[in-house]
């Protein structure tokens, strides 16, 4: 443990937390780690069925978790979720989105104010890159944050966001503990398999680095611009604030002709915070959506509308609607439902 850098300040004694544990390593070494530092914790555990061609194996997962938690006297929560398919296949954003849904709810039904996962340093990088070949936003090289607001008052954090992926694993073995392996974590159909399994040793060929060694550069690096964006998003806030001609609960308008007056960097900062005030759950929009939007309002052009993701709908009025910049939410119709068992 001596040697296994996590960041216990995410972890608070004073703050009960929700573990999310699934049964592989990386969650296996979070239950061992809060264990050890006798944290207050829950465990929760999501069955979303997703061993497509092995379902008994969710099965398997759970009950090797709770197990677990019976022999160190640790609670133990665990949501089935069942989840829409289109063509008998899960789309991954909407079972991400699923599985923080769960964690909420047994977060709040079981007083937690904090969800921790087991997100490395190896897997920021790989958010990193995936998200670069996305063409998201300048931000997306940055990879997952340390922490984040999840939802009202209950924060999602990330312990193990500055060390590789290995060290998971040693920590295991050191402590003979088992975990277990998901075979869709190998499956090239997903495209963060074969950033892992291919493009990372090739990063770390053409360095001469260890590819643990770049997650760890990356971390860092990532961090530095993450302390630095808190200062500049604050700027951008006080900067939209001066803007706002209207603010509904699914509208904002903003002074058009103020804006054009700001620096790049702040219309640009600008707009994606009007985006969020709108859909405050938005984490990621792609840039050229966003440079689109300003080029138009700073050259004055006509009226346009774009929309950025399917509900949010953005709009430069023009000169003849009082050169307005607008963004309002599109009620959209319920694609499936997902239930909680």
């Amino acid at each position: 443990m001596e040697m296994f850098d996590a960041d216990e300040e995410l972890v608070s004694p004073t703050s009960r937390l929700l573990a999310a544990v699934s049964s592989g390593a990386d969650s296996m070494a979070l239950l061992f780690w809060l264990h050890s530092l006798g944290r207050d914790f829950v465990v929760g555990h999501i069955n979303h069925n997703l061993h497509e061609l092995r379902p008994e194996e969710c099965a398997r997962d759970e009950d090797f978790v709770r197990q677990k938690c019976v022999q160190i006297g640790a609670p133990f929560r665990a949501l089935t979720i069942d989840l829409p398919r289109k063509n008998g296949h899960v789309n991954e954003v909407v079972a991400r989105e699923a599985r923080y849904a769960a964690l909420i709810q047994i977060a709040r039904e079981s007083g937690c104010e904090r969800v921790a996962t087991a997100h490395t340093a190896t897997d920021g990088l790989e958010s990193a890159i995936l998200n670069l070949m996305r063409g998201g936003a300048p931000g997306g090289w940055l990879g997952i944050a340390p922490q984040r607001v999840l939802d009202g008052d209950i924060l999602l954090v990330r312990p193990f966001w500055r060390l590789p992926r290995k060290a998971t694993r040693q920590l295991l073995r050191d402590a003979n503990w088992s975990w277990r392996e998901d075979a869709s974590n190998r499956d090239p159909l997903f495209r963060r398999n074969r950033v892992r399994h291919e493009i990372l040793p090739i990063l770390g060929d053409i360095s001469g680095r260890h590819s643990d060694s770049i997650s760890l550069q990356h971390a860092k690096n990532a961090q530095i611009a993450r302390d630095e964006n808190v200062f500049l998003e604050k700027l951008a806030f006080e900067t939209l604030e001066t803007l706002v001609l209207k603010r509904e609960s699914d509208l904002i308008a903003l002074d058009g002709l103020k804006f054009q007056r700001l620096e790049m960097a702040l219309q640009r900062r600008v707009l994606r915070l009007g985006a969020r005030q709108i859909c405050p759950e938005l984490r990621d929009l792609e840039w050229q959506k966003i440079e689109a939007t300003r080029q138009c309002v700073v050259c004055n052009d006509k009226r346009a509308v774009w929309t950025w993701r399917k509900e949010l709908r953005v709009e430069w009025t023009g000169a003849g609607a009082g050169n307005r910049l607008r963004f309002w939410r599109v009620k959209m119709p319920t694609e499936g439902i997902i239930a909680f068992k």
